[in-house]
């Protein structure tokens, strides 16, 4: 009799054993997130300029400094103002609360104001 309940208590102290969930590994260490890759601009495109023509073929010529993110104007009067970037829902925009010069699809508006003082495409490179 001492044996069964030798055995008996043996094989419910083992399943109990067995029923007992083992401790997981602890998780690998987090990684830092990954910091904003570093973009660095291609000299070639550090600055880039664009000349817009009118429809009654007036020129003005957008130089895009990618590394200040602003653009120099030189309008068709030979006016020359440099602008920085601004929020745009589409395009680029570049102002100063004043003057403003925004490119849309191949397309460049220079107003200061509420007056749009040029309006062109952009030319084409032959």
């Amino acid at each position: 009799m001492r044996l069964i309940l030798a055995n008996v208590l043996l094989c419910l102290v083992l399943g109990l054993a067995a029923c007992t969930s083992t401790p997981a590994p602890p998780a690998p260490a987090a990684e830092p997130a990954a910091a904003e890759p570093d973009f660095d601009i291609a000299p070639d495109q550090v600055r880039l300029e664009t000349v817009y023509v009118s429809a009654t073929g007036e020129r003005l010529s957008a130089r895009f400094d990618n590394v200040a993110d602003a653009v120099t104007v030189t309008l068709p009067s030979g006016r020359t103002v440099t602008l920085p970037r601004a929020v745009s829902g589409s395009g680029a925009r570049y102002s100063d609360g004043t003057d403003t010069f925004w490119e849309h699809h191949g397309e460049g508006t220079f107003t200061t104001g509420e007056t749009t003082v040029f309006q062109g495409k952009a030319e084409e490179d032959d």
